[in-house]
């Protein structure tokens, strides 16, 4: 009878699999294992968990922090019905982002 698995087991054989110096299907041959089981199983893991492979990321919100010393706005900025204040000595390659951001 065959021995069925855990998720949390075939993770472990997976990470051995990479740390090993052996190939997968000698690594397969050693542990008992069906190539296509551990190819499948492999390929299933590393669409659900992040820490066996990427995860496709997408920014919702980027949001950039910029504290001035200077409370004085000198330029407001109207968006979408959205007033931003921006004070002076404000750095240009701020500004630059933000308004690259905006758009």
């Amino acid at each position: 009878m065959r021995k069925r698995r855990t998720n949390q087991e075939w993770q472990n054989l997976i990470a051995q699999s990479e740390s090993s110096s052996l190939s997968t299907l000698a690594f397969c041959k050693l542990n008992e294992l069906n190539p296509s089981t551990f190819y499948a199983k492999r390929q299933q893991l590393n669409k659900t968990d992040v820490s066996l492979g990427f995860v496709r990321a997408e920014v919702v919100e980027k949001t950039t922090k910029y504290q001035a010393q200077c409370a004085t706005a000198n330029m407001i900025l109207l968006v979408n019905d959205v007033e931003l204040r921006i004070p002076q000595g404000t750095p240009a390659a701020y500004l630059a982002e933000l308004i690259g951001a905006l758009s």
